[in-house]
């Protein structure tokens, strides 16, 4: 039975998920459009996003280390915060693409382990049990739900700045709700307890097949679906849909994760976090498929709002599989491993090359791409898991 500090935690950290998850409604539903309008091309859009993956890739494990050596991991979370606020609210104002380049390299230094680091908190405060982790990361969706159609709204009456200053001032209230998160929201590290060394942590990660499988799983999901995900606004456009509809499109998805959110908890419970996110994997290749084979609005109403149900199987699967293979007390640097720094890698590839491809061939093969790679993950990570024993302990190195 939680304690009431821990119950008033738990709390604190729904309300910072749902404000971090905001500030990203208001910003990253519309982001390619603010590059459109300033005139940058598909092959500069991917640049930039490239620019700041690399940055990325290279930061976040130090994130990862400088969170798992110590005891109050908030003040790192406030600072990339309210380093990437003020960031952002630089880049709203810029014309000149050389300053976007320096700005978006400057704002990834501050958000490099944004992500990974808040969800060690969030495993932190309901005491690692990952079951609870949905019940958390509901109210991000929420947060989402809510933000992504009033921006779309403002966009229309005020112009593209105001999801600039929204993703600001949601930033900054949830740099300030962290405050009130008491110190047990990070892992302890016992005294005397060793600390393994990055290159040991690599090594045992690569010699692991399940995990070394994820590895690939993941590297192949967010290759071949970074162009459609980036690009997605812009064909929304092409096709006819206005701004606040580009947002109330963004709000399906998010609105059904919630209840979806819980019942992946559930799931992953039952049937363990392999199957689940394989399962995960099944419905997203299913709903890209959709937009493949009839493109239109309605097709990409389908896909979204069937992402509320794949992406939260996804999220509550990842997270429980990924943390069940790492090291003990090296969970922020795995997870930073896994989601900022591999991820950055792909982003890295994948970014100019899906600006290439969408200047060259349109947005509609960038779904093709994203259904043939989601069908190769699957079967990439069936494969790792034949005749390999569920994980349920941290891994040993």
């Amino acid at each position: 039975m939680m304690q009431p500090t821990q119950s008033l935690d738990l709390w604190r950290i729904r309300l910072y998920f749902f404000l971090w998850f905001g500030a990203g409604g208001f910003l990253i539903p519309f982001i390619t459009l603010f590059y459109k309008a300033r005139g940058l091309s598909g092959s500069e859009i991917g640049l930039l996003s490239a620019i700041g993956w690399t940055v990325s890739l290279l930061i976040a494990p130090l994130w990862g280390r400088w969170s798992d050596a110590r005891r109050d991991q908030r003040r790192l979370l406030q600072a990339g915060l309210l380093g990437s606020a003020a960031c952002i609210l630089v880049l709203s104002q810029q014309r000149l693409f050389v300053w976007m380049v320096i700005i978006i390299a400057v704002e990834s230094l501050a958000s490099a382990a944004i992500e990974p680091l808040s969800n060690v908190q969030a495993l932190a405060i309901t005491r690692g049990d990952k079951w609870m982790f949905g019940s958390v990361r509901l109210w991000g969706s929420l947060g989402w739900a809510l933000t992504a159609p009033l921006c779309g709204w403002l966009i229309e009456r005020l112009g593209l700045t105001s999801a600039f200053v929204g993703y600001a001032a949601a930033a900054l209230a949830g740099a300030l709700t962290l405050q009130f998160v008491s110190l047990m929201g990070g892992y302890k590290v016992q005294e005397g307890e060793p600390r393994l060394p990055l290159r040991v942590v690599l090594a045992g990660l690569a010699k692991n097949r399940l995990m070394a499988g994820l590895a690939v799983t993941l590297f192949l999901l967010w290759l071949s679906g970074a162009g459609r995900q980036q690009f997605e606004s812009i064909y929304m456009t092409q096709l006819g849909a206005k701004e606040g509809v580009i947002g109330m499109l963004n709000t399906v998805g998010a609105l059904i994760e919630l209840p979806a959110m819980l019942w992946a908890d559930r799931l992953v419970g039952r049937f363990g976090s392999g199957r689940i996110f394989g399962l995960s994997l099944v419905m997203q290749f299913a709903a890209t498929a959709t937009v493949v084979i009839a493109p239109s609005i309605p097709s990409i109403f389908i896909l979204r709002a069937a992402s509320g149900v794949y992406f939260s199987l996804y999220t509550a699967a990842s997270i429980a599989y990924t943390t069940e293979g790492a090291p003990a007390q090296q969970r922020a640097t795995v997870l930073t491993l896994y989601y900022t720094t591999l991820r950055g890698i792909v982003i890295l590839i994948a970014s100019p090359l899906s600006g290439i491809a969408f200047d060259w061939l349109g947005a509609y093969p960038l779904y093709v791409i994203a259904m043939v790679g989601t069908f190769l993950a699957w079967l990439v990570f069936v494969i790792s898991r034949i005749n390999k024993p569920v994980l349920s302990r941290p891994m040993e190195v």
